[in-house]
């Protein structure tokens, strides 16, 4: 699903990613942890196509998405990557459902349909009650859970998430993780998700760990 050849990166004199290579399979759930400073982030936005090696190559789903155009890389974005961060970024003038519609409309995806998909992942993580609900009436773990679903809208080939419960309360984060659980054995979903959160971490099939800009151990 994802194979990232000899990334590397560097901002000025300091170079972040020194030459990593990293796979991952269909339906695998990996974690990448370390220290602050270790280039988990910009590793991921370089796997999520939202930043660009300065050497390497990323495939995903067998397509070199470092070698696409600005606007083939915007399409592909769009279309096989869902992304969840430790900030919601829902928009707050609109409802739960519309937030979850919106990649479904930039992909061109007619109004019924796409209302019919975010209304059944909606349901799917508990919030059918809560669909014309707006961010500011919804908790911080409902938010959250709007973002999943706004992240699978397209079902995407696979899902990056950045610190994805940094930002909620133990009992929410728990639930978010056994969330990520559901959706791979019930969806088949890929995730490779960036965490501090040990727990989470724990949950996955792999643990990969960085330091100074390079994978030093994997963990399965």
């Amino acid at each position: 699903m994802l194979k990232a050849q000899n990334i590397k990166k560097k901002f000025g004199d300091l170079h972040i990613l020194k030459g990593v290579d990293l796979e991952v399979s269909k339906g695998e759930i990996i974690t990448i942890v370390g220290a602050s400073g270790a280039g988990k982030s910009t590793l991921l936005n370089i796997l999520g196509t939202l930043d660009k090696p300065d050497e390497g190559k990323v495939f995903i789903a067998g397509t070199e998405v470092s070698s696409l155009s600005n606007n083939q890389l915007s399409n592909f974005r769009n279309q096989k990557i869902g992304f969840i961060f430790q900030f919601h970024h829902l928009l707050t003038e609109f409802t739960a459902l519309e937030n979850v519609c919106i990649p479904a409309f930039i992909a061109g995806v007619g109004k019924q349909a796409a209302e019919k998909k975010a209304k059944e992942l909606l349901s799917k993580l508990g919030l059918a009650q809560r669909i014309d609900h707006k961010p500011a009436q919804l908790s911080g773990g409902e938010q959250q859970r709007v973002a999943v679903a706004r992240a699978l809208v397209n079902d995407p080939a696979l899902i990056f998430a950045d610190e994805p419960s940094g930002n909620l309360d133990s009992a929410n984060a728990r639930e978010l993780h056994e969330l990520f659980l559901q959706l791979r054995n019930d969806l088949g979903q890929t995730f490779v998700i960036v965490t501090h959160n040990e727990d989470l971490a724990d949950l996955s099939d792999r643990k990969v760990t960085m330091k100074d800009g390079m994978i030093v151990q994997t963990t399965i």
